[in-house]
C-alpha cells in the first residue's frame, strides 16, 4: 500500500530546509567574517614586523642639541682649540657632512678611526681668529692616503709611549698655510703632518727625550718628520724623514 504525504508534510519538510539553508548561509557568513578579520590583524602585525627595503626611508638624524654649557671655542694647555659643538655646526654647511662622512669610513676601513677624534684632523690650527680663516677644513679625496701611515705611527709608537694626544691642527688649505705663515712646503697642505699636544701632564724637558727616542727608533723606516716647538707642542709626519 502506498503512502502519500499530504500537502501540509510537503510544507513543512520545505520550511525546515528553507531554515536550515538560512542557518548554514548565517554561519558561512559569520565564518567569513572571523576570517577577514584574523587575516587583516595577521597582515598589520607581519607589516609591522617586516619594512621593504625598496620602500624602506632612513629617517634623518636628530639634529645634536646644542648644550649651552658646551663651548664652541676652549682652551687647552694656553692653545685655543675649537669644540666638537663648533665642528658639528660646520658639517651643517654645504655638503661638508657628507665629504666627512666618506673620509671617516675610509679612516675606518684602514683601521685608523679610533686613534683620535676624526674631527680634530679637520682643525687647522689655533689662530684661525686672528687671520680670519674657518677653524675646520675637509681635505680632498686624493690626499687621504697619506694620513694613514701618520695615524699608524701614533697608534703604534706615540700614544703608547705619551698617551693619548689631542690634534690642534691637522689638515690646511693653502689660503689657511699662507695666512698662517706657514712653511709653503708644509705636510699639514698634504694631508700628512699632525701638530699636537699630549693629554697627560708633561714638562718639556720630560717629553723631548721620549719623542726623540721614538724618532731614533723608527723614524726612517715610517719616513717620519718630528717637529718640536715652544712649550710641547710638536708636529708628527709621514712625508719625509728629518727632525728639527
Amino acid at each position: 500500500m502506498d503512502i502519500k504525504e499530504t500537502p501540509d508534510h510537503e510544507f513543512v519538510d520545505i520550511h525546515i530546509e528553507r531554515r536550515r539553508v538560512i542557518w548554514i548561509v548565517a554561519l558561512l557568513l559569520i565564518l567569513s567574517l572571523v576570517l577577514i578579520v584574523l587575516t587583516v590583524e595577521k597582515v598589520r602585525e607581519l607589516a609591522e614586523r617586516i619594512v621593504s627595503p625598496v620602500e624602506y626611508i632612513e629617517p634623518e638624524p636628530e639634529p645634536i642639541p646644542v648644550d649651552p654649557d658646551v663651548p664652541l671655542i676652549y682652551r687647552i694647555k694656553g692653545y685655543t682649540a675649537a669644540s666638537a659643538i663648533a665642528f658639528d655646526k660646520f658639517l651643517d654647511e654645504g655638503d661638508h657632512r657628507a665629504h666627512f662622512e666618506k673620509l671617516e669610513h675610509f679612516l675606518k676601513i684602514n683601521d685608523v678611526d679610533d686613534v683620535v677624534p676624526s674631527f680634530e684632523l679637520m682643525r687647522q690650527g689655533t689662530d684661525w681668529q686672528k687671520i680670519g680663516e674657518p677653524p675646520f677644513a675637509i681635505p680632498p679625496e686624493d690626499t687621504w692616503e697619506t694620513m694613514v701611515d701618520t695615524l699608524k705611527v701614533l697608534k703604534n709608537y706615540i700614544i703608547p709611549e705619551i698617551g693619548p694626544v689631542v690634534v690642534l691642527s691637522g689638515w690646511r688649505t693653502a689660503r689657511y698655510n699662507a695666512k698662517a705663515g706657514g712653511a709653503r712646503t708644509s705636510k699639514h697642505m698634504h694631508f700628512c703632518g699632525l701638530d699636537m699636544i699630549p693629554e697627560d701632564e708633561y714638562t718639556r724637558k720630560q717629553l723631548l727625550p721620549k719623542l726623540r727616542r721614538i724618532h731614533r727608533k723608527v723614524g726612517r723606516k715610517w719616513n717620519m718628520g718630528l717637529g718640536i716647538y715652544s712649550g710641547i707642542r710638536f708636529h708628527v709626519d709621514t712625508c719625509g724623514y728629518r727632525r728639527w
